[in-house]
């Protein structure tokens, strides 16, 4: 088998040979809609989301789209980005790499739902940079993760398929040293098909003064 590496590297090519395939698969049917509820509940009406990995935008880009919110999709795919501008074609998508991607925009909200968990554990750190880039006082940023420190290799479609974690421990600290807040966390949620989930906000600098002085 090839090393973990050069698998983490592979996993763009994944989702672009499996695009349709995968999201045939995927269906319809929101097993996070308990996570996405929560997410919207903590948001402005009509607020510009940015969804970090977004697939074909279905089935959760149409949840988010629908109490009328303004989607910006970024995936690596570009037969994902296809069919998003297919699905959703007023909402803006973009075929982008999440940890290299420019945007001249804040964002009321960010999701990485599914798909920040198939970075190296150096890329996972890296895009808390992105996150606090793309935030503002306020922004509410969810993520899914592995529930503690390592690696772990799946399968889709016969394609080895690159996971990893960083310890919980290691998510609070960035996250505090970004500037975000955990609103909620639950490891392997038996409510949410057992992901683990990060709920955060970004603080405002006042607040954010006070904790590093502190």
């Amino acid at each position: 088998m090839k090393n973990q590496s050069a698998l983490a590297q592979n996993i763009i090519e994944i989702y672009k040979k499996h695009a349709r395939t995968w999201t045939d698969l995927r269906g319809n049917f929101l097993y996070e809609k308990i996570w996405l509820d929560h997410f919207l509940s903590l948001i402005p009406q009509h607020s510009k989301i940015l969804d970090l990995g977004c697939g074909s935008g279905k089935p959760i880009a149409d949840y988010l789209i629908r109490p009328d919110h303004k989607i910006t999709g970024v995936d690596s795919s570009d037969v994902m980005i296809e069919m998003a501008q297919q699905n959703f074609p007023k909402q803006h998508w973009l075929q982008a790499d999440m940890r290299t991607v420019e945007l001249d925009q804040k964002f009321n909200a960010i999701l990485a739902w599914d798909s920040f968990f198939h970075l190296t554990p150096d890329d996972q750190r890296q895009m808390f940079r992105q996150f606090a880039q793309f935030a503002q006082q306020g922004t509410v940023l969810m993520f899914s993760s592995g529930p503690s420190h390592g690696e772990a290799i799946g399968d889709l479609f016969g394609d080895a398929l690159y996971h990893a974690s960083l310890a919980p421990e290691e998510y609070r600290e960035l996250l505090k040293q970004y500037g975000f807040k955990v609103i909620k966390m639950v490891a392997e949620d038996s409510e949410c098909a057992g992901r683990t989930v990060w709920l955060a906000k970004k603080l405002n600098k006042e607040i954010l003064n006070k904790n590093v002085e502190q």
